[in-house]
């Protein structure tokens, strides 16, 4: 899906928000979970699209596709459904769909990363400008 109403542009207007100096409150703690929920989504989807690659192959369905030419076809559908092919492509597969799962788990992660970087470089900067105000009163 794409356009301004996928789940992608939201997150890209949270992120350009947040890092771009927006107001954020969170728990750090919280966001450390997210990243970690995140990066084992992606490592999840991957091992899901390597699966596909081979265990979803539809070489030999054993409905005559080694003598009947329209077994062939629907054979060779079958397997360009879950892995590519001449006729569909790739985003359009098993594979592709676990694939960009995987990437929009990778984005959401780094998303997350830059906003606990930021977050974290505030309350830093915070820290110091009340620690410096403490020995002026």
């Amino acid at each position: 899906m794409a356009g301004p109403d996928a789940p992608e542009a939201g997150w890209k207007a949270f992120t350009e928000n947040v890092v771009g100096g927006g107001r954020l409150e969170l728990d750090p703690a919280g966001v450390e979970q997210c990243i970690k929920l995140c990066d084992d989504h992606a490592r999840r989807m991957g091992e899901l699209a390597n699966r596909a690659r081979f265990e979803l192959r539809a070489a030999n369905l054993g409905i005559g596709e080694n003598d009947i030419e329209s077994a062939k076809v629907l054979a060779r559908k079958f397997d360009e459904k879950a892995v590519g092919g001449s006729e569909i492509s790739v985003s359009n597969t098993a594979v592709g769909l676990f694939t960009a799962h995987q990437s929009y788990a990778k984005d959401m992660k780094s998303m997350f990363e830059a906003v606990l970087a930021r977050y974290t470089e505030q309350d830093d900067a915070t820290a110091v400008a009340f620690g410096s105000l403490g020995t002026t009163l």
